[in-house]
């Protein structure tokens, strides 16, 4: 996952904390306050960023493990497929010997 991918994100996450400061301090005009609604915005906004990167991640991993299911699921048909023909093949052989068997 690269910056370039959350870009957006962090541009609402300051967008937000911006926003609430002047809406703080068009309100009440105390600076404490004012940092303080500063700093809880920064880090819902990290939370929110935090929780989207996991779910990136998390979806990323999804894909991995159904390509590899996908992988797997056709080696397995593939083998499935080998042992049919060689059960079907051995089969062939039992009847021809026993055709053979018959008309002696």
């Amino acid at each position: 996952m690269n910056v370039r991918d959350i870009v957006p994100e962090i541009l609402l996450i300051l967008l937000m904390a911006v926003s609430a400061i002047v809406v703080v301090s068009r309100l009440w005009q105390d600076a404490i306050i004012s940092i303080g609604i500063l700093l809880l915005i920064l880090a819902f906004g990290g939370l929110i960023l935090q929780v989207l990167i996991r779910l990136r991640r998390l979806e990323e991993q999804a894909i991995q493990r159904e390509r590899m299911l996908r992988s797997n699921l056709e080696d397995l048909g593939r083998q499935l497929i080998a042992k049919q023909d060689l059960t079907s093949q051995t089969v062939i052989e039992a009847v021809e010997s026993i055709k053979m068997r018959m008309y002696r």
